[in-house]
């Protein structure tokens, strides 16, 4: 037992501090570092097409866009453990500027990621609910824009605090590559675990109820023989479904290694494998938004062929605007009895 107890004390640099990190897990290292590279200049190529095409300029349009530019900083900060394994010295250095100077503002970019997602389907929730009351402009800019810069320093104040108050608690000569899941354990984990799993929750709960309430109203619109309201949104929902999908199978994998690495003995090295193989799993559900949207979404696909000026894009249909955006027209059927909205996006 007392063996058990001093291998549990030990860290990366006790055992490696002097001979240098196992080839697997600079290897593992290596790996995040490629797909951060890809996933920024795919999230950045999104950016910058919300940004050049007028006609994704709606509030989902720019929380989309919100979320890839904060992947893309967060996924930065897989240069700073590169960097550190590459440099001159050794493949470590103290806990405290790694966690307290360095990882703080790149994190606000994983969490940030996490509560855009959220408010991304509270927004679609709200036009299919509130549609009269989400057409009007200032309420949008209001109560969308604003929650999402609020939201965005909240929760990375909390758990930056949480990570400073443990990383307190331990000796400043303790050195760490400088990832950013060796400044949270004990409680701070769980704080983060807490905060992340109750987005998760809160916005698959605002995923089912947006597809009962399309099934509704498509069920409506077919009974009324009137066009279906909401056809933007139950193409963009379609696309987020599949984003929201794969960053599940992600939580469920932290949530598995999570469970099970404290009961299958794992030494600090096999600990620190799968982790860090994690890891590059986050940094692969962060990259695959705009690839995403560009194969499952024909707005966005459209806008992708024109920004880069890709010449098939001449024989694509032109972006249709998001007519919401302007208002909520009422137009009159043909025997000018029936009222139908246009769609709601």
């Amino acid at each position: 037992m007392s063996d058990q107890q001093q291998q549990k004390q030990q860290t990366l640099f006790d055992i490696y501090g002097a001979e240098g990190l196992p080839i697997e897990l600079v290897t593992l290292n290596v790996l995040r570092t490629i797909i951060s590279i890809i996933g920024i200049l795919f999230n950045s190529s999104l950016v910058f097409v919300t940004a050049k095409t007028k006609a994704l300029n709606s509030p989902c349009h720019l929380l989309i866009a919100f979320d890839c530019l904060v992947s893309a900083w967060y996924q930065l900060a897989s240069f700073v453990s590169i960097t550190v394994l590459f440099g001159p010295g050794h493949q470590f250095i103290p806990i405290r500027p790694c966690c307290l100077q360095i990882l703080p503002p790149f994190q606000f970019g994983f969490i940030a990621s996490i509560s855009a997602m959220y408010l991304i389907s509270l927004d679609r929730l709200m036009s299919i609910l509130f549609p009269f009351w989400y057409s009007l402009r200032e309420i949008k800019k209001r109560y969308y824009l604003l929650p999402m810069l609020i939201s965005t320093l909240i929760c990375p104040a909390l758990i930056t605090y949480a990570q400073y108050q443990v990383v307190s608690t331990v000796p400043e000569s303790t050195q760490v590559i400088c990832v950013s899941h060796e400044c949270s354990w004990g409680w701070a984990a769980d704080l983060i675990y807490v905060i992340f799993v109750s987005f998760y929750v809160l916005t698959l709960a605002n995923y089912i109820i947006i597809w009962i309430v399309l099934k509704w109203h498509s069920w409506k619109s077919i009974n009324q023989n009137l066009a279906s309201p909401y056809e933007w949104t139950r193409r963009i929902l379609k696309t987020l479904s599949i984003i929201l999908f794969l960053n599940l199978i992600g939580l469920s994998m932290n949530s598995i290694i999570r469970l099970t690495i404290p009961h299958l003995n794992f030494n600090v090295t096999q600990r620190a494998l799968a982790i860090h193989g994690l890891s590059c799993l986050t940094n692969f559900v962060m990259s695959t938004n705009a690839p995403i949207l560009f194969t499952f979404n024909q707005e966005y696909k459209t806008a992708f062929m024109s920004a880069f000026k890709i010449k098939s894009a001449n024989k694509t249909a032109k972006i249709t605007t998001v007519n919401s955006i302007n208002n909520i027209k009422l137009m009159q059927t043909n025997n000018n009895l029936n009222l139908k909205l246009t769609p709601i996006n």
